[in-house]
C-alpha cells in the first residue's frame, strides 16, 4: 500500500486518479452510517447503495410513484473534487493497494468567519474556535478496506502538513472514533447528527 500526495497546483496533471477517487466515494458514503446512495428528487429520502435504485418508499406511502437517483453520480464527485482542489492550500491523498484507489483525504485551508459557519451549517462556530484550519472536506476508505487502519494512514499524511485540521462528520462514525483516538476533539453539535471537530498538533 503506499500513498499518492497531490497538491492543488498538481492537480491536472494527475487525471488517472479521478475515477478511483469516484469510486471510493461512492462506496464509502453509499452505506453506513451516511447511506447516501440514492435519493429521492421529491422529498430528499436517502437510502443505501446496497438497497439499489428503488421507488421512494416515503413517497410511496402517499400514494407518489417516485424512482431514486444516485446520491453522488460521477459528474458530481467529480466536479466538487476539481473545484475544491483549485482552493488555496488545497491537498488530497491516496491510498492504492496492489494499483487499486482504496481510500483518500482532501481538503484546503480555510479561516474560521461568519462565512465559514454558513459554508459548514455550524451556527456561531467562530464564537467557539478561531484563526486558520486546515478543512479536512472529504476522507473516505472503501468498506472492505474500512477498520485496517487505512485511515489512520491518510489522517497522519494530513497531519503532516498542517498543525490545526478542522473536519465535520457524524457523531459516533468512524471519523469521529478515529479523530478522538487521535486527540481531537468534538466543538460543536449540528444538525442531522452531525458535528464539527478539532484535531491540534502540540
Amino acid at each position: 500500500m503506499w500513498l499518492t500526495f497531490i497538491s492543488g497546483s498538481l492537480i491536472l496533471t494527475y487525471p488517472e486518479v479521478i475515477p478511483g477517487i469516484v469510486y471510493v466515494y461512492q462506496q464509502a458514503f453509499g452505506g453506513e452510517p451516511w447511506n447516501e446512495g440514492y435519493l429521492c428528487p421529491v422529498c430528499e429520502t436517502a437510502v443505501a447503495l446496497a438497497d439499489g435504485p428503488k421507488e421512494c418508499p416515503e413517497c410511496a406511502k402517499l400514494g407518489r410513484s417516485v424512482i431514486m437517483v444516485e446520491y453522488w453520480p460521477e459528474s458530481k464527485v467529480v466536479s466538487d473534487y476539481y473545484r475544491e482542489m483549485m482552493r488555496p492550500g488545497s491537498l488530497c491523498v491516496i491510498a492504492r493497494d496492489n494499483k487499486e484507489t482504496i481510500g483518500f483525504a482532501w481538503g484546503y485551508k480555510v479561516s474560521v468567519t461568519p462565512e465559514l459557519d454558513k459554508h459548514l451549517e455550524a451556527p456561531e462556530l467562530h464564537t467557539l474556535i478561531d484563526g486558520d484550519f486546515f478543512y479536512l472536506d472529504e476522507c473516505a476508505v472503501v468498506p472492505q478496506h474500512q477498520g485496517k487502519g487505512f485511515g489512520a494512514l491518510l489522517m497522519e499524511r494530513v497531519r503532516g502538513t498542517s498543525r490545526r485540521i478542522l473536519l465535520r462528520t457524524m457523531d459516533g462514525s468512524r471519523m469521529c472514533r478515529l479523530v478522538t483516538r487521535m486527540g481531537g476533539k468534538i466543538v460543536q453539535h449540528i444538525s442531522r447528527g452531525r458535528v464539527i471537530m478539532v484535531l491540534e498538533s502540540k
